[in-house]
Formats: structure tokens, sequence, C-alpha cells
């Protein structure tokens, strides 16, 4: 059976469905019950959880071209050139519905996306917020690709962008032309211009009105750099590792706007690095956070103080703080995230669970969730052979 596909509440939702993968052993696993690994490295379910799904022979190994019984897979330790095949009830988190039907329009839309730009070797779309680009975590079907893929396009992401950015994502159809165009992003050759609506009134910016969006960055008197380094913290990784290595990273902004009834901004901005979220912190460190950024609005955020000291901290490396107190401070950020956790596990026990996997159900996100005033708008390198501009998103005049 295919996968079903239906959509409610303005999200779309795939029927949950079996999924079968394999993979070989790692070199740890060796001499050791897959029982053993299960619980010990993946801790989203309980023993007898992975007990029963051996002996249903949803989770097996092949061993020399056969599948080991279950009784087997229980007592005999994985080996070097077993191959783990798992066989699971799959359910993927919705996405934000973009497109009634998705339709293909030749040259106009391809499963709903709006298409900016096509040739034999280009696929230029308008990415929706809330959908992943590609595979990743708990999403497969309900990623970009994938869907791609069922309107019978097949085509590589040249680039990252977040699950709720919008905007201009440029696709490659083979691996020369991917090849080619990161190139060019590696090399900064590659200018890339974002929308993002910010909280505050930004700097020079002004509430006249306009037609078309003024030429970002004419007037350098108008310009606010930010040059500050950017990093990640992660408290499922102990300390120090859970603290990224710092990179450094520069944003050019460009006013555009100030909407003086809700005290907001728009913003062109200019990352001349690529790192991982650095736009989201140079606002929130100018004191013009993203106005419904969930991570770096201190208004929106679930776990505040871990975004406040990624955005007062700009390199924990040379910080104030002793080892020993970045350690503690380390244990504050697993302390937050464990009760945050714990707040939503007591919300899981009015849930059901899935008849055939036991699996909770878990409730909808809210649409509001799965979006950020943040949009890829324009991409072109020096050479004038790319340039694209996506239509503007609709939240820059509301």
């Amino acid at each position: 059976m295919g996968i079903q596909v239906y959509f409610s509440r303005g999200l779309r939702k795939i029927r949950p469905y079996y999924h079968k993968r394999t993979a070989f052993a790692k070199g740890r696993w060796f001499q050791r019950t897959l029982l053993d690994v299960m619980v010990n490295e993946f801790r989203s379910y309980s023993e007898n959880h992975y007990l029963t799904e051996i002996k249903k022979g949803n989770l097996a190994i092949i061993r020399e071209g056969k599948t080991l019984d279950p009784s087997e897979v229980l007592s005999s330790p994985i080996r070097n050139n077993d191959t783990v095949q798992t066989l699971r009830h799959k359910h993927e988190p919705p996405v934000l519905q973009w497109s009634e039907n998705e339709e293909d329009i030749p040259g106009i839309k391809v499963a709903g996306f709006d298409i900016v730009h096509e040739n034999d070797n280009l696929l230029v779309l308008n990415k929706p917020s809330g959908i992943p680009i590609h595979p990743t975590g708990q999403f497969y079907q309900n990623t970009i690709t994938e869907i791609l893929k069922r309107h019978g396009k097949t085509a590589l992401p040249c680039y990252r962008l977040d699950k709720l950015t919008s905007g201009l994502l440029i696709m490659a159809k083979n691996t020369e032309t991917a090849g080619g165009i990161q190139l060019k992003i590696r090399d900064h050759d590659m200018s890339k211009y974002y929308l993002a609506r910010v909280k505050g009134k930004f700097p020079h910016s002004s509430s006249e009105d306009f037609y078309e969006p003024p030429i970002p960055f004419q007037d350098p008197l108008l310009v606010t750099q930010e040059e500050s380094p950017v990093y990640t913290v992660e408290p499922k990784k102990q300390f120090p590792s859970g603290l990224s290595p710092v990179k450094d990273a520069r944003t050019s902004f460009y006013p555009l706007k100030y909407f003086p009834h809700c005290d907001q901004s728009l913003v062109v901005c200019k990352p001349l690095t690529g790192r991982t979220h650095q736009i989201r912190i140079h606002l929130a460190r100018l004191g013009h956070p993203i106005v419904n950024d969930p991570f770096y609005n201190i208004d929106n955020v679930e776990y505040p103080t871990r975004s406040k000291f990624i955005i007062k901290v700009e390199d924990w490396t040379k910080s104030k703080y002793s080892y020993e107190q970045l350690e503690q401070l380390f244990e504050t950020f697993i302390k937050e995230c464990e009760n945050v956790q714990a707040d939503r596990a007591a919300g899981r026990d009015q849930l059901e669970r899935c008849t055939e996997c036991d699996s909770l159900l878990l409730q909808d996100p809210d649409s509001q969730e799965l979006t950020i005033w943040l949009h890829a708008w324009k991409y072109e390198d020096s050479q004038g052979d790319f340039s694209f501009t996506t239509a503007l998103p609709s939240w820059v005049n509301e």
C-alpha cells in the first residue's frame, strides 16, 4: 500500500506506515546482543518494547544472507558483517499545508510548490514554512525531496534552509550542477538576501509605505553590521563537547520599513558567512530578534537560560566564566531541558496510544509553531549566471 496523505486543520498529514531499513552493525555493537544495543543506545522505548519487536521479527539480524530467527537474535551476539534490519510503524509529524491539491503546472508549480525557475540542470522553488527539505529525524515522506520524487522530480538541495524558514531553494538535478553551486557558496561567490520581521524599531528604519521594496544596501549610511562568533549548545551531549567550536560570523542588515502600530521592523539580512542560525542570533544580539523566533526571542522561548547564554556570551571560550563555572552552567542547561521534557511527559498521560505499535499519538502542533518570519528572498552570483528572487511573503505588509 502506498503512502496515504490527508489534510486537517491546515496541516499535511501522513497516515502511519511500515518502513523497513537495513544498516551494517557498528563495530561497538560486536559481541553484544541486539536487545542490549537497543536498550542502551536507543532509549526512546523500554526494554519490554524492544523485546516484543524482536519476537515479532520487526527487529532482526541478517547474517550471511539469512534472517536469524527471533530466538537466535536474542541469544546470539552481533558479529562483524551482520546487518540489522528494522521494520517500524512510522508516525511522521505533520507539516504545514501549502497547497489545496499539490498540483503540477509545468513551469509554474510542482506538487503545489511555486517554481521560481527550472531548466535541465536546476529546479528553483519558493519553499513554504514548516516543512523540512530532506529526510531528517522523524521526517521522511513529509519532506520536499521525497514529495518531489512522487511527482517525478529528483533534485538535490544545494544548501540548508531550516524547516521553519521559507524562501528561495535552489536544487540541482545532477551532482555536477550541485557541486558547482556549492563551490560558489564556499568561495563566497554567492550573495544571499533574507527578509526578516523583527521586534522594535531597527536603526534607520522608516514607516513610509512602498509598492516595491527599495533596493537594499544602496545607502551605506543605513547599513548595520554585526560581527560576532556563533556556536551551538547541545544539552544531549556531555560538557564540554555540548558546547560546539566557536566560528566567526558576519551579517549586514538594511532597514526596509518600520510598523509603528506593532513596534516591528522589516529588515533585509545579508549573511557574509554561512553559520547555523547566524542571522537569528545576530538579530537577537542587536536587540531586534525575529518576532516569532521560538529560540532566540526571549518572549517566546522554552529554554530561556540556554537562549540568553548564546545571545549574551558571544564566545564561550573567551568568556568571563571559568571552566568550572561553564560546567555548572551547562548542568543548568541540562536541567532546564529535563524540566521541559518532564512537563511534556506529564501531559502525555492523557494521550492515546497506537493500537498497532503502542506509540503515543501526539497532539497536532499549532500552525504558528511551524513558521518563522525569516525568508530567503534573493540569491545571485558575481558573474550574473545565477540571479533568482521569490515573491514577497504575506507577513511583509501585514
